[in-house]
């Protein structure tokens, strides 16, 4: 049975207790993660428009994305994705990316799988360093994101090349759900979105496919825009940024040897006027 998931307050995930894993299992509040994200986006001079917050197990798993003010392109803005877990089925990870304005969709690539991390003694120094690494080059990774979207554009797809490319995410690469695949199938007969470009372009698939990708868990949300962005490249040519994971970067387990857990270090971050919408 799927595990269910819920968008909910930053209030309601800084409200989850922290693990006791018998002390060998560096913790990394949600809360810290928040905090620090926020921390480095302001110290970057980069202003948060809209966040969101997902979890599931009672925030054992947690996800948060943050739309920012940023660039001049008129379809995208930046975007900046975290995901979480408490329960040791998640590695921390990040990501800088696009998110689309016409319906949010996110746009990431392949490169932000280098910034997964295990949640071992080093955990806290790890995850400010990763969260710090990725939104020192959020504005390259948003120009490369950018010129990948104009050149998807400008390919026309024939509904044969739209529906294998459809069918390889479901049946080989199984990153859609059966369910999604419904979301993009409705999506190409009657789209709720015009995406500035030909609707059989190479783009607008993309989105119905990013679309559905709303419905993924906080495990997989950022592995599956990565494979999809990935896919896209490897049917189209080379884009700007890079498309592929290496072997590590598609474990998301977090199952490696660790140390002693520093309970002081890691209490949740105190929320500063946060607002969900």
């Amino acid at each position: 049975m799927p595990v269910k998931t819920s968008y909910v307050t930053a209030e309601r995930l800084l409200a989850v207790p922290l693990p006791n894993h018998g002390g060998r299992y560096s913790v990394v509040s949600h809360g810290h993660i928040i905090s620090e994200t926020k921390a480095e986006l302001a110290k970057a001079g980069l202003e948060i428009d809209k966040e969101l917050y997902k979890m599931s197990l009672d925030g054992q798993m947690a996800q948060g994305i943050y739309h920012l003010k940023h660039g001049s392109d008129p379809d995208m803005g930046l975007m900046f994705a975290w995901s979480n877990s408490y329960n040791k089925m998640m590695r921390f990870k990040c990501a800088v990316g696009a998110h689309v304005f016409i319906c949010a969709n996110g746009v990431v690539s392949g490169d932000i799988a280098n910034y997964a991390r295990k949640h071992s003694g080093t955990a806290l120094t790890d995850v400010n360093s990763h969260i710090q690494s990725q939104i020192v080059r959020a504005n390259e990774y948003y120009t490369n994101l950018v010129a990948d979207k104009e050149m998807l554009k400008q390919v026309v797809l024939s509904r044969g090349d739209q529906a294998s490319i459809v069918g390889k995410l479901f049946f080989e690469k199984e990153v859609i759900t059966l369910t999604q695949v419904g979301i993009i199938k409705r999506e190409m007969d009657k789209p709720t979105h015009s995406y500035n470009a030909h609707p059989d372009s190479a783009w607008s698939l993309y989105n119905h496919i990013t679309l559905a990708l709303k419905e993924s868990h906080p495990l997989h949300f950022i592995k599956d825009h990565q494979m999809v962005h990935g896919m896209f490249i490897d049917q189209f040519g080379q884009l700007q940024s890079n498309p592929y994971l290496t072997p590590d970067d598609d474990d998301d387990e977090d199952d490696s040897p660790i140390e002693e857990l520093d309970t002081e270090a890691v209490q949740p971050a105190a929320n500063a006027g946060v607002v969900f919408l």
